[in-house]
């Protein structure tokens, strides 16, 4: 697997909306859809918002088909065990992000999807359970902030007043238990935002993108409390 991450880091061209699927037989293949395959998984992002509403939703999910068939044209007889488990892993991936389209959908489900800010470090590599793209870090900042921090801080921070305005309409599910717990999860941003409000005020650009992620955090927090009734559905 460690030939797979080296592969992805390497490479930098975006995936094709529908990709080819020769018969081969080379390894390197592999590693080439593997770098193209990460690209596709990741939603298309405009403005630095990712893109979850149910048009694009439904187009990632046509096209998983198109990488399914071109996994499964390789031939990998020749190759070593663990080249072979190669397959086998992003063979899993595949089916991870069908499942997630078919059963999951947590951005139309799960309120706290849209969650975009943490205090604390993860104990895996990637945080446990789904989240919407653009995840910001605050436990990794030492304050005050230097100018390079302080503008890297804005920047993701500016995304989420459009991310939080498209979750209304992406959030359709009916289940009960998912949103009560979203609002807590997302009352917890709140919480975050005010405390980082206070250790900012010095820094013109950065205290203004604070102050709107928190203005868009405070009213998804009382739409959230508005459709709660409504939801009485399982989880």
């Amino acid at each position: 697997m460690r030939f797979l991450f080296a592969a992805l880091l390497a490479a930098c061209a975006a995936a094709p909306a529908s990709p080819s699927h020769k018969r081969s037989s080379s390894y390197q293949d592999l590693l080439s859809l593997f770098a193209e395959w990460r690209a596709f998984q990741r939603p298309r992002v405009a403005q630095g918002v990712p893109d979850y509403t149910a048009a694009a939703m439904e187009a990632q999910h046509r096209e998983l088909a198109g990488w399914m068939r071109r996994l499964e044209s390789f031939d990998a007889s020749s190759w070593t065990i663990a080249q072979q488990n190669d397959v086998q892993l992003v063979r899993a991936e595949m089916n991870g992000l069908d499942f997630d389209h078919r059963v999951l959908r947590p951005w139309a489900r799960s309120p706290a999807f849209y969650a975009t800010l943490f205090d604390e470090e993860s104990d895996q590599p990637a945080r446990e359970g789904p989240q919407s793209l653009g995840s910001v870090e605050l436990w990794k900042y030492s304050f005050p902030l230097a100018a390079a921090q302080a503008a890297e801080l804005a920047a993701g921070l500016q995304p989420i007043p459009a991310l939080l305005e498209q979750a209304r309409g992406n959030l359709t599910g009916d289940g009960r238990d998912l949103w009560i717990f979203g609002i807590e999860r997302v009352k917890e941003q709140r919480a975050m935002l005010a405390g980082l409000s206070g250790k900012v005020a010095g820094q013109a650009e950065l205290a203004a993108a604070v102050k709107r992620a928190q203005q868009a955090t405070d009213d998804f927090i009382r739409w959230l409390e508005q459709k709660a009734p409504s939801k009485s559905g399982p989880s």
